[in-house]
Formats: structure tokens, C-alpha cells, sequence
């Protein structure tokens, strides 16, 4: 299963360089969206490249919901005062 951040090689190969600084230049030069965590480590989201890449998403059509079926009992309010 894919995470939801771009993995180290995966940055690497998107943008060239396996030097960070170099990464996040280029990502800037491009006006790219990133974050840099606490170790210094390039963060940029994989929906977000996605998009920048210009990669259509399929869209999973929703089954229409069946009708719902009529109460099996109605509630007798002759003896409520």
C-alpha cells in the first residue's frame, strides 16, 4: 500500500537529485508545495504530485441506494390521551 507521502527514492526520482537541498530547490523552482520535517527530510504529499503531473484520478461511479421499504408495523396512537 502506497503512503501518502512520496517515499525518498520516489523524490529522487521526480526531481533528480538525491541531495535534499537540491530537491527542495527544484521543487521550489517549480512552485511546488512542500513541507520539511524535523530531520530535514522533503515532504510532499502524492495526491499533490499527482495533480502537478497532471494525472486524471478514474472516478468510481456509486451504485444508486435502494428504495427503502415502508415501516413493517405502524405504531396504534388510538390509546394515547
Amino acid at each position: 500500500m502506497e503512503t501518502e507521502i512520496l517515499s525518498d527514492e520516489e523524490l529522487a526520482d521526480l526531481t533528480g537529485y538525491k541531495a535534499r537541498g537540491w530537491q527542495r530547490r527544484w521543487l521550489n523552482d517549480r512552485c511546488w508545495h512542500f513541507v520539511e520535517s524535523r530531520g530535514g527530510r522533503t515532504l510532499v504529499a502524492r495526491q499533490y504530485a499527482r495533480m502537478k503531473l497532471g494525472v486524471t484520478l478514474e472516478v468510481v461511479p456509486l451504485a444508486p441506494l435502494p428504495p427503502t421499504a415502508a415501516a413493517a408495523w405502524t405504531p396504534d396512537f388510538s390509546k394515547v390521551r
